[in-house]
């Protein structure tokens, strides 16, 4: 693992939050040898607007400047992260791409920029700097390069042309930021095929599970009671037509999902069924006692461009728990073949769901977990720290991958 360097991650997700997120996973293994500095996405005009109004625990005081922007947080395991909430900056999502947009995304990326150097010095982390930009092309283009930095990786975890929210400027913006990178990182195979040819150097790098969390929810009981769960938003990646004839179908089964609702026309289909339950959004910590509970773990994503481009958290949450999973066909799942039912169809995918429920057994279990000790957190960060060695070592000339 890297050791002793110090680390700018400028990032698209929020370090805090109600689910699990790669780029905060793996700081928080490099921040056990490393000194990290993350950068939350910079909130608009927009957002405080909004966050005024609906009282939703918006960080009104540090987003003005009103108390300190730059934290250190202690994570779970007592490590030091520092997080910095940079300044607000203005809403252009809406504008078309041309001359004012590029010039107020400039005027963005200057703002948020300087909040980030002036944090750099504060914590003394100009020297031996490595950058990684999660997700977030639109401030990488104009911060990218701005630290002296020795590596500048942009890390991809999903399809940005597909993302409802970022898909108007995001497409055009990864593509100029993927030039001036060293490096990117993608976590799923079909990612990989999209983005190796817009970049120096592309490298493969999946998703994991914190598996001192999860492996908390195995059990080595086979429940008599058949409860079939998911953990993960409920939003536009769910084949709802999938789960209308397979929850339909099942009336004996209770189904239980764990996740934040943001698909409204989604959770009306599946409060339409007396045997299911929302159970709305949970911290991440409060997850293995949900699985716990669970006699099988289900993916019901949608085949689509988006999608495919997905390696799925909870595939490995689900197996550190040891409970038998089922899931669509939507991605590269070529290497669970042996712990997950992978099905082409609805019936395809009634049918797993009750051949595992009446088959399972602590061998299986054990199976399962063992599969998914081999994706820790730990492993990913030992691979990314290859990674940038051997970027170092060959003077960011393209490597082998």
């Amino acid at each position: 693992m890297l050791t002793n360097r110090n680390i700018l991650c400028i990032s698209n997700p929020l370090w805090e939050g109600d689910y699990a997120k790669t780029i905060v996973e793996l700081m928080k293994v490099l921040a056990r040898k490393n000194k990290v500095l993350y950068i939350d996405n910079p909130y608009t005009v927009k957002d405080l607007i909004d966050g005024v109004r609906h009282k939703n625990g918006f960080p009104v005081k540090r987003t003005l400047g009103l108390e300190k922007r730059l934290r250190k947080i202690i994570t779970e395991t007592g490590e030091e992260v520092y997080v910095l909430t940079p300044p607000l900056t203005l809403t252009i999502n809406f504008l078309p791409r041309g001359t004012m947009y590029k010039k107020l995304l400039q005027l963005n990326g200057w703002i948020t920029t300087r909040s980030i150097k002036k944090a750099l010095a504060e914590l003394n982390m100009n020297d031996d700097l490595i950058d990684i930009v999660a997700f977030n092309p639109g401030i990488g283009m104009h911060a990218g390069r701005n630290f002296n930095e020795k590596l500048l990786i942009y890390h991809c975890y999903d399809a940005i042309e597909a993302a409802n929210w970022m898909k108007k400027h995001g497409p055009w913006q990864e593509k100029e930021f993927m030039k001036k990178v060293d490096a990117t990182i993608v976590t799923s195979q079909g990612l990989y095929e999209k983005k190796k040819g817009f970049t120096k150097n592309c490298f493969l790098v999946k998703n994991a599970v914190n598996i001192d969390l999860f492996k908390k929810a195995f059990t080595p009981e086979i429940h008599n009671k058949k409860t079939v769960g998911y953990i993960g938003s409920i939003d536009d990646r769910l084949d709802y037509e999938l789960l209308e004839h397979v929850i339909g179908s099942m009336p004996d089964i209770d189904f239980l999902f764990v996740g934040r609702i943001v698909d409204e026309n989604g959770e009306k289909v599946l409060r339409k069924f007396s045997n299911v339950k929302l159970e709305g959004a949970r911290p991440v910590s409060s997850l293995p006692g949900y699985l716990s509970r669970f006699s099988l773990g289900i993916i019901p994503f949608a085949k689509n461009e988006f999608t495919k481009g997905i390696y799925p958290l909870k595939i490995n949450e689900y197996l550190a728990a040891g409970v038998p999973v089922v899931t669509t066909d939507f991605s590269y799942l070529n290497e669970f073949e042996n712990v997950a039912r992978i099905a082409s169809s609805k019936e395809l995918f009634k049918n797993f769901i009750e051949e595992e429920l009446a088959t399972d057994t602590l061998e299986k279990k054990k199976e399962r977990l063992a599969v998914a000790e081999s994706n820790s957190w730990e492993t990913r960060v030992e691979e990314i720290s290859d990674i940038i060695m051997k970027l170092e070592s060959n003077g960011q000339l393209k490597v082998e991958n």
